[in-house]
């Protein structure tokens, strides 16, 4: 995929996490989000930062799973400060508890891993894992539970038999 060239927002982000600088945008309905300088977020394993290919396809699997509408803006920026650019909606609600975190995964089919790398939820059936499912990284919405920041990945046997999740 080729990104085209995007442009930060004005100012200092309003928030600054782990993995990205956070704004809102000016009609409040998005959320725009620059990943850290020479970074591109975070992931499941022993290495756990992403590199740009694994990145994207986070964004392309957690939109697949969960419908969030991460859209992806562009890049800015070059070498070590080079930064992806993207935008999802502003999901309106409160942080859901772990127990409802809890039920939702197991609603999917998701079973809960403890791993030397920390929780993890895997679907035996696709493959699918999702990590770092927290109370910041997800809203519990009108709708239900919104997951807009998990971390999901199709990892390698490798990393599952690494993981120790069988």
């Amino acid at each position: 995929m080729e990104l085209k060239p995007a442009h930060l927002p004005k100012g200092f982000g309003q928030t600054r996490g782990s993995e990205h600088e956070v704004w809102l945008s000016d009609d409040k309905l998005r959320v725009i989000k620059a990943t850290h300088a020479g970074e591109f977020g975070r992931k499941f394993g022993p290495d756990r930062f992403a590199t740009l290919g694994e990145y994207l396809e986070r964004i392309r699997l957690l939109n697949e799973e969960f419908a969030v509408g991460w859209q992806i803006e562009g890049i800015c920026g070059e070498g070590r400060s080079q930064r992806i650019i993207t935008s999802q909606p502003a999901y309106h609600g409160k942080p859901p508890t772990l127990t409802e975190i809890r039920q939702f995964m197991l609603e999917r089919s998701f079973k809960l891993h403890k791993t030397r790398f920390g929780d993890a939820w895997f679907r035996k059936e696709d493959g699918l894992l999702i990590s770092d499912a927290e109370p910041k990284n997800a809203a519990l919405t009108t709708n239900g539970i919104m997951p807009f920041d998990f971390l999901i990945t199709r990892p390698a046997l490798e990393l599952l038999k690494t993981a120790l999740i069988q």
